[in-house]
């Protein structure tokens, strides 16, 4: 059954012309080789590598449509799993995850069978290895770069094939970082940490999705850590759940965030840099973090990501004035959070409320009120699957 997911969100932009269908992935065992063949409509340049730590096979191609169907799990001793996105403007990337430890023995094309099909094969062999050894001769940043020029469509990255989609929540702050704190001396981490779970349990009863939470006790956990673990899980969205406070105790109201540079009021730039100075808070040196968080706004594959993000914002940003959850004016609003930077996965952090507002402080408190929070951000996530698969 054919499933071509067009993004929704850069509609300003003109229909791609997917000039290249994947047909099918076969896999064989030789020994102790195992053989992958992606087979594709039409002859294409490939970029392919291992990733260690877990164990994966990377495999780059032109932007592609995929015709594979749903593939059975496993799909071979050696192969855990297949999934496949957008990597970044004009490529789709292939992950395989491995049983063990592999390196690429070779990699080549074949000439088309009768049926038309090219062929791309590649070898594994047992054992380790030592940094990025890459096969194929795809350029992915010069066809990122020449897409992203010529003003093409990219399709939504899909959730993990034959898999329900995976939701992560983040309850923000935990242990030595308390968060907001109301004048009735209510700590933040103490409202959003319960909303998790019953967020988790909600999502969780409707059968439609696996949900992980960063954090399940009164933990801390780092901001950089909070984003490897949502891209080491392979999420399919990332939700980032906190509770305001601000000097005027009189402003109250949820409102919905999603990433930018430059952040859309100073009360979103004030918000950004408290939430961002979490880990200075507990104790964390932030100049040493993960390069893979520091850099991540260099990545051409930031601008997708960001599209489906505000997309599910502005689901979000209705359901929640549907369901009678009271909001702030410009309710979608943009800034530069920590927690909101992984490269490949839609992204929001939602502020359920004000602390600083003695009422919004008792409510967030109350697990009736949170039942209707909850209840508006799934139906924000029922809207934006149900819109994207």
């Amino acid at each position: 059954m054919k499933r071509v997911l067009l993004s929704l969100f850069i509609f300003l932009l003109s229909s791609p012309a997917f000039a290249l269908d994947l047909e099918t992935i076969r896999f064989g065992q030789h020994g102790a080789d195992t053989r992958i063949v992606i087979e594709t409509s039409e002859p294409a340049d490939f970029k392919s590598f291992i990733l260690p730590n877990p164990e994966r096979l990377i495999v780059d191609l032109p932007l592609f449509v995929w015709q594979a169907g749903d593939m059975t799990i496993p799909l071979n001793p050696q192969i855990k799993n297949v999934r496949y996105a957008v990597h970044k403007p004009g490529v789709s990337r292939i992950v395989f995850e491995l049983a063990q430890a592999k390196t690429i023995k070779a990699a080549f094309k074949l000439d088309p069978l009768e049926n038309g099909n090219h062929r791309l094969v590649i070898d594994l062999k047992p054992g380790g290895h030592t940094g990025i050894d890459t096969h194929g001769s795809l350029n992915t940043e010069k066809v990122a770069l020449t897409t992203q020029n010529t003003g093409t469509l990219t399709p939504t990255p899909s959730p993990v094939r034959g898999k329900k989609p995976l939701i992560v929540i983040d309850p923000g702050h935990g242990g030595t970082d308390p968060g907001a704190i109301s004048p009735q001396k209510i700590h933040e981490k103490n409202i959003v940490l319960p909303m998790a779970h019953e967020l988790k349990d909600a999502l969780e009863a409707s059968g439609k999705y696996r949900v992980k939470l960063t954090r399940t006790t009164d933990t801390y956990i780092t901001l950089g850590n909070r984003v490897k673990l949502s891209r080491q899980w392979g999420a399919d969205m990332f939700i980032s759940l906190h509770a305001d406070s601000i000097d005027n105790s009189s402003i109250r109201g949820a409102s919905i965030y999603t990433l930018s540079n430059t952040a859309s009021d100073k009360l979103s730039a004030k918000l950004a840099e408290k939430e961002n100075k979490s880990d200075i808070i507990a104790g964390v040196d932030l100049t040493h973090e993960d390069k893979v968080v520091v850099d991540i706004l260099t990545s051409l594959a930031m601008r997708d990501t960001q599209n489906q993000s505000r997309f599910f914002a502005n689901l979000l940003v209705d359901s929640f004035k549907n369901k009678g959850v009271r909001t702030l004016p410009n309710t979608h609003r943009y800034a530069g959070f920590a927690v909101l930077k992984a490269p490949d996965v839609p992204a929001v952090l939602i502020e359920a409320g004000f602390v600083s507002n003695r009422t919004e402080a008792q409510q967030l408190s109350d697990r009736s009120y949170r039942r209707k929070v909850i209840g508006a951000i799934q139906t924000g996530i029922d809207t934006y699957f149900d819109k994207t698969l």
